[in-house]
Formats: structure tokens, C-alpha cells, sequence
């Protein structure tokens, strides 16, 4: 999860006093608004709880703060939401309860019953009776009930935020988090072309085999490689192109699967077509995300396409930076620009960095931390097995493959001035340094 306060809002009570509104968003999209009275009461509350293992909390001003002390309040402030949502000595329950309160009253949703249409790869509905201030962990079991999926594969599995495009097809917007309110994030957009669908959210292959097992989630695969087949997220060879339409008029969805697995790219995310500075300037791109690579298809100044493969066991870390929007204008907050940048060796201890332009940064973001999870489960299965059948031999764990170092794998944050108070000058943003969260 990637948490952030890109804009603040200065605004008037009644008695003409003024105040801050803080916008915090969640991986790319506005989350929620919050006052620093708001935040300052949830970690007294926290701290009566878990005491020192709280960050520090910003300090209170009972003066006027200069501008440059605003701006510091509101790194901290991003400083601490990121910490403490990622402190696993805090009770996950404190902090999913109070954004999912911050969430319902930012949107003005009221608690209530509600019917919420989750979207289906192949464009079937399944329809969920809920509350709006469910969570998308409860809704996601909801969903598995309808489509009888087992409890055991709830983490193969997630609900996204897609938008719908031309043809029937749709563009990923974000993995909603655990605690986020499905009913409320879907309103917050206020667009019909976006919609709820659920998907597979892992990119270990061998995964597919415990899928794939029980009938409902073999179905659910399925229909999924055929949505990604048909919108080019994977291109088979003609031969096995022809073998994929015989089994799928045939419907044999096992054989189906088997087949696909054996195409290039298959169970990798693709994002939308973007830009990429490797390996030259302004370079039209496609990238997928792979368990084993970052593949970037690129449009060379000559028209060739050049195919590069990025192994995810060299990639050292990444970022996220907010540079600015389109228009030049910082009050406009829906038309950010973003970068995704990872830092890549190519031997001999030579490290080079590679710039995307993308809107969908946080979502590449969110795919990275994913593979990152899972090759680091794996290698902590590994070792636990070979300590079981060697117990005389000392074996230091790795978690990680031997270039990925997690400590710098988080987003750049940065800033846009107020919405009401304008901005001063044309360079309004600055970046933060990862570690330092």
C-alpha cells in the first residue's frame, strides 16, 4: 500500500478561523480527507494501546505556521500514515477502522444496504448483497460464497478497480486494499465506466496448479485467460492460437489452461500503452509484469519493436514519483503525471535506472510488491525445508533474491500546493526519498 498527501486544502469555520485539509491518497487515488485534528486524536488512542511502537506524531502549533512549516507538518504526516500501516506491532483492526471511517465520511456515504455488482473477467456480473461500509476483504468472501470458491484460495484472489474502455475491454485501475470500502471507492469515482471485477492477484505459476483443482476456481482462470487473450496481454503462435479456439468451442477448460501456460507472456499484468526512456528517449512501450521479469516491448525512432527482458532478481528497488500535472495546473489533482522507475544491474556491479511514464505507476508498484511477497515466501519455504533435512547445518535466510533489497522498494512522494491558496511558482514538487518513510 502506497499512502501519500499530494494535496492540501486550506479552508474557513464558521468564526472565520482557518484550517487544513489534508487529501491522503491510496496508491494513485484520493482515499480519503482528514483534518490534523482527526489524525492527532487517532494516535492518542493508538498510543494508549501500543505506546512506543507508534512513530512520532507531528507536533501541534499554537501559532500561525509559516508555509515551510506547513509543508513539513504534511511530510510527517505522510511520514506517519506510512509507517504505521506497515507496523505489524500495531493491531490491523485500530487501523482499518479508523480510515474506513475516514473513507465513509470523506464520500458521504451513509451506512446502509446495498446491492454491489462485481464484475466477472468475461464480463458476467455476480451481484452482492451488502452494507457500504463493508470492507473489500468481507465483500471479497461474499463473492466467493455466490461462486462457491473455498476459503483457502481467498488469497489467490482480489478485488480491482477496473474502468471500462472501447470494445468491451477494460483498464486496471488499482488492487483495492483490505480495509478499503468497495461501495464507497466505486462512488468516489463517479463514473459508470468503472466497475468492481475480481481477479487472480498472484504471478507464481505453480499457483495455478492449486487453482486449478477445484472446479469453481479452475473456471475462474479460465475465464480470465480468455479476457487477457482476447485484449493481448498474451499473443499465442498461430499453431497454439489454433489449439486454444478448438478447446475453447469445445470447452475444455483444464486442457485450455495447460495450453496457455506453454504461451509467452501468459500470467503476466500488463499496464496500458506508456512511455519508456530505455533504450531511447520518448519511447512508446508495453509493459507487463512477470514472476520472473519486467518485459518492455518498445517502439524504436527507426519503427522497429525492440523486446527487453528486466529480471526481477536484479531489479535492486523502485519508485513512484508524482512529477507534476498535464496542464501545468497544481489544483488540478485528476490530471497528475507519474513515473515508475527501477534501479536494474547489468553485471559487474553496474546499476542503471529505467524511467516509465505511466499513470498506472502505483498499480506497477503494487505488482512489484507482489512478486516481491512471493518470491520471498517461496525462498522462506526452501530454506525451511532444507533446515528439516540437514538440522546439523547452519543456513543463513535469505528472503529475498540476491539484488531485491525491500528496504528501498517504496514510492517517491510528493506534493501539490493547496487547491484554494494557488501556487507561487511553476515548480511545485519535491521528492522523498523512500527509506526515509
Amino acid at each position: 500500500m502506497h499512502f501519500n498527501i499530494p494535496v492540501i486544502e486550506e479552508q474557513t469555520d464558521k468564526l472565520g478561523g482557518r484550517f487544513v485539509v489534508y487529501h491522503v491518497y491510496l496508491d494513485g487515488l484520493l482515499y480519503c480527507k482528514m483534518k490534523y485534528s482527526d489524525m492527532h486524536k487517532w494516535d492518542e488512542e493508538l498510543r494508549r494501546v501500543f505506546g512506543d511502537c507508534l512513530p512520532p506524531f507531528p507536533p501541534n502549533y499554537y501559532l500561525s505556521m509559516t508555509e515551510t512549516m506547513e509543508d513539513e507538518r504534511r511530510l510527517l504526516l505522510e511520514q506517519y500514515l506510512q509507517k504505521v500501516s506497515a507496523n505489524s506491532s500495531i493491531s490491523k483492526h485500530e487501523i482499518y477502522t479508523f480510515l474506513r471511517k475516514m473513507q465513509q465520511e470523506t464520500f458521504k456515504i451513509p451506512i446502509q444496504n446495498c446491492l454491489l455488482e462485481v464484475l466477472l473477467p468475461d464480463g458476467e456480473k455476480v451481484r452482492a448483497d451488502i452494507q457500504s461500509s463493508d470492507p473489500a476483504e468481507r465483500v471479497l468472501e461474499i463473492v466467493f460464497c455466490k461462486l462457491q470458491l473455498p476459503r483457502q484460495m481467498l488469497e489467490y484472489f482480489s478485488l480491482f478497480l477496473v474502468e471500462g474502455i472501447s470494445g468491451g475491454q477494460y483498464s486496471v485501475l488499482k488492487k483495492l486494499a483490505p480495509f478499503e470500502l468497495p461501495y464507497v471507492s466505486l462512488k468516489s469515482m463517479n463514473d459508470e465506466q468503472c466497475m468492481i471485477m475480481i481477479r487472480k492477484s498472484y504471478f507464481d505459476p505453480e499457483i495455478d496448479r492449486i487453482v486449478m483443482e477445484n472446479s469453481c476456481g479452475l473456471n475462474l482462470l479460465y475465464l480470465q485467460a480468455i479476457s487477457d487473450m482476447e485484449m493481448g496481454c498474451w499473443t499465442p503462435a498461430n499453431e497454439q492460437l489454433e489449439k486454444l479456439r478448438s478447446l475453447q468451442k469445445t470447452g475444455r477448460k483444464k486442457e485450455f489452461l495447460e495450453v496457455a501456460q506453454q504461451v509467452k507472456h501468459y500470467g503476466y499484468m500488463q499496464a496500458e500503452a506508456c512511455i519508456c526512456e530505455h533504450p531511447e528517449p520518448n519511447s512508446p512501450t508495453v509493459v507487463r509484469v512477470g514472476y520472473e521479469e519486467i518485459n518492455c516491448c518498445t517502439q524504436l525512432l527507426s519503427n522497429q519493436a525492440e523486446e527487453t527482458s528486466f529480471e526481477i532478481s536484479k531489479v535492486r528497488c523502485w519508485s513512484v514519483r508524482l512529477l507534476g500535472t498535464s496542464t501545468g495546473n497544481p489544483s488540478e489533482e485528476d490530471d497528475i503525471k507519474l513515473e515508475f522507475s527501477f534501479e536494474y544491474c547489468y553485471g559487474n556491479d553496474t546499476w542503471k535506472w529505467i524511467t516509465i511514464h505511466t499513470h498506472q505507476a502505483f498499480l506497477l508498484s503494487t505488482f512489484m510488491h507482489q512478486v516481491e511477497a512471493e518470491h520471498a515466501a517461496k525462498n522462506l519455504d526452501l530454506v525451511d525445508e532444507m533446515e528439516i533435512e540437514m538440522p546439523d547445518v547452519q543456513i543463513k535466510k535469505q528472503s529475498f533474491p540476491k539484488y531485491l533489497k525491500t528496504d528501498k522498494a517504496r514510492p517517491t512522494l510528493t506534493r501539490i500546493k493547496s487547491t484554494v491558496r494557488g501556487s507561487k511558482e511553476d515548480d511545485v514538487f519535491e521528492g522523498i526519498q523512500e527509506k526515509d518513510l
